[in-house]
């Protein structure tokens, strides 16, 4: 019994109550909506009206912390749709430091918020540093990725197009920079001609390269190693009235360089040359003089010196 005359009084008019209890959610919605408080927000901070000869030599924040006061409701609709920015007006800004205080004037909310209802918390103000902008020209240096590999030979100087660009940016930064160079390049596993576009580095620093990119070109070959044994010197000399006698006879030269290169080369293109014709009789330790084909990166002999003594010719 008590259960039927329970539901019975819970199904009887369904329908009004459930308007009611609509009527009590909206009701409720309503009021909530319309209260008042606090709401704090991260708003994207940006510069405007910087004049073209000034720039900022330091980082600047970026975004400001607010606190708006207003309806619940209010409060949402700009957190979800406002798309609040604040935006610092620096026109007519001049060079040196400046102090500026932020304010709600930065940011762009509605009319429907009281600026007094709206607090800058975090940075309160703004210490920006402004120099003057200058450009300069400087050459380009290519850099590479880790060292250069011992097997790898780069045959002559790497062309680089354009090999110098514009630097511009705060004149602390630019006078002192005398050099730029490309962002890293990976010349491991490569043989022969080797093109490349790469980006300039600029480190962090804040300047503009002008331009970014160059065109890096180069020919790679393995590295070829060789000695070539026996090889007599030549005597240079002025006179024939003194008679040399020279040690070693002969001697072996090592020559390092592209491998291409290197296999080509014979005895007969190897001068050995050992200059006299400043001497005077006498015994002397001297150094030689090694004249090698273009593209020889290194060489050595198995001597440092030759044992040389000039004699006067007897004349009979």
């Amino acid at each position: 019994m008590i259960s039927r005359s329970l539901t019975r009084s819970l199904t009887s008019n369904l329908g009004a109550k459930i308007v009611a209890l609509l009527f009590a959610i909206f009701l409720w919605l309503h009021v909530t909506a319309q209260q008042i408080e606090n709401q704090g927000f991260r708003v994207p901070l940006s510069l405007a009206g910087v004049p073209d000869s000034l720039t900022i030599i330091h980082e600047i924040p970026e975004f400001v912390e607010v606190s708006i006061r207003g309806p619940r409701s209010d409060l949402l609709k700009l957190r979800l749709i406002g798309r609040l920015k604040a935006t610092v007006d620096l026109e007519g800004v001049k060079r040196g430091k400046v102090n500026i205080p932020l304010s709600p004037a930065i940011l762009n909310v509605s009319e429907d918020f009281d600026p007094r209802d709206i607090e800058i918390e975090e940075p309160k103000s703004l210490t920006l540093n402004f120099e003057r902008v200058v450009t300069r020209t400087v050459p380009v240096r290519v850099a590479f990725r880790g060292e250069i590999p011992q097997e790898i030979i780069i045959t002559g100087d790497p062309a680089i197009i354009p090999d110098r660009v514009q630097v511009q940016g705060a004149m602390s930064i630019v006078s002192g920079i005398t050099a730029v160079s490309t962002e890293e390049i990976d010349i491991r596993g490569k043989r022969g001609k080797f093109t490349q576009e790469t980006p300039i580095e600029v480190g962090g620093r804040n300047m503009v390269v002008s331009p970014r990119n160059v065109l890096v070109e180069m020919e790679l070959s393995k590295r070829g190693v060789r000695t070539l044994a026996n090889l007599p010197p030549t005597i240079l000399q002025d006179t024939e009235d003194v008679a040399v006698i020279y040690s070693p006879k002969t001697v072996s030269l090592t020559i390092e360089g592209p491998e291409e290169i290197i296999r080509e080369i014979t005895s007969d293109k190897v001068s050995i040359l050992i200059d006299i014709t400043t001497k005077a009789p006498g015994a002397y330790k001297i150094r030689p003089d090694i004249k090698l084909p273009q593209g020889i990166e290194k060489y050595w002999l198995d001597v440092d010196y030759f044992d040389v003594t000039i004699n006067p010719r007897s004349r009979g």
